[in-house]
Order: structure tokens, then C-alpha cells, then sequence
């Protein structure tokens, strides 16, 4: 299932950080965005509205991930924890854990980590837990 709705097109994103762009430090996002340029450092969304943190597919995040949604299709070097849901599509990959509600792993995604289920996706996932096998779908 190519599920991907939220990187055809940047309808209903806020903010688009371009692949020419990097950004070291924390982010805090109050709506719903787009990367593909380069994060180091953490980004942390509050709930509200449907948001979603996008990865496009040459976007690439060294840092902890905490929002509402994720759609990830490029590179996440850290943990992720969504209140709601998260996807990993095609030839996208996360080292790190994954605490979520509801996940959509597409076919030729990489995970190299734990995936923890929870009611509401806001378990932290622990920085220095063994990161366990790696998956490929």
C-alpha cells in the first residue's frame, strides 16, 4: 500500500525545511511540517489538529522524534514517539525505537530497533535500550 498522502503534495503543511537546508538544535513545531533538508538535534510537536512531522525521502533527522504524526520516508538517526500514528514507506530508514499508537510499515522500509506498542504512543523510548534486531519489510 502506497499510503504516502502526506508527501504528494504540501497542501496543509505550515512549514517545508528544503533539502539545501540544515538545522542544528531543538525544534519545536507548532504545525505540521515537511523536511528535506537535514535536522541535528531533536524535534518535539504538541498534539492538535492532525499534525505531522514529514521526512521526505531526502530528508534526514540525528534526533529524537516526539509529535501527533510521522510519515517517514527518508532517514531518522533516533527515536520516535507519536501520540497517533506513524508510517515508514518505501526505502525509508529509522535507527532507533519506535513508541507509537497505530503503524503503517510499507514494504522495502528499514528499521534497525524496537517497536513499542502503546494506548496513546507517548511511551518514551529508552535512549541506551539494546535496539534489538533489524527489520526490513
Amino acid at each position: 500500500m502506497k499510503s504516502g498522502t502526506h508527501l504528494k503534495g504540501l497542501k496543509g503543511m505550515g512549514s517545508v525545511f528544503g533539502v539545501a537546508t540544515r538545522i542544528e538544535g531543538t525544534v519545536r513545531i507548532e504545525e505540521s511540517v515537511r523536511i528535506d533538508g537535514k535536522i541535528e538535534g531533536n524535534l518535539d510537536q504538541p498534539d492538535g489538529n492532525g499534525r505531522w512531522i514529514v521526512i521526505g525521502p531526502k530528508g534526514e533527522v540525528h534526533g529524537d522524534i516526539r509529535a501527533q504524526n510521522v510519515s517517514v520516508a527518508g532517514k531518522v538517526f533516533g527515536n520516535i514517539s507519536a501520540s497517533e500514528s506513524i508510517e515508514l514507506l518505501e526505502g525509508s530508514e529509522v535507527r532507533g525505537n519506535i513508541a507509537h499508537k497505530s503503524i503503517n510499515v510499507e514494504p522495502g522500509a528499514t528499521l534497525h530497533g524496537q517497536l513499542i506498542a502503546s494506548e496513546n504512543g507517548l511511551v518514551e523510548p529508552a535512549a541506551n535500550q539494546d535496539q534489538g534486531p533489524e527489520i526490513t519489510a
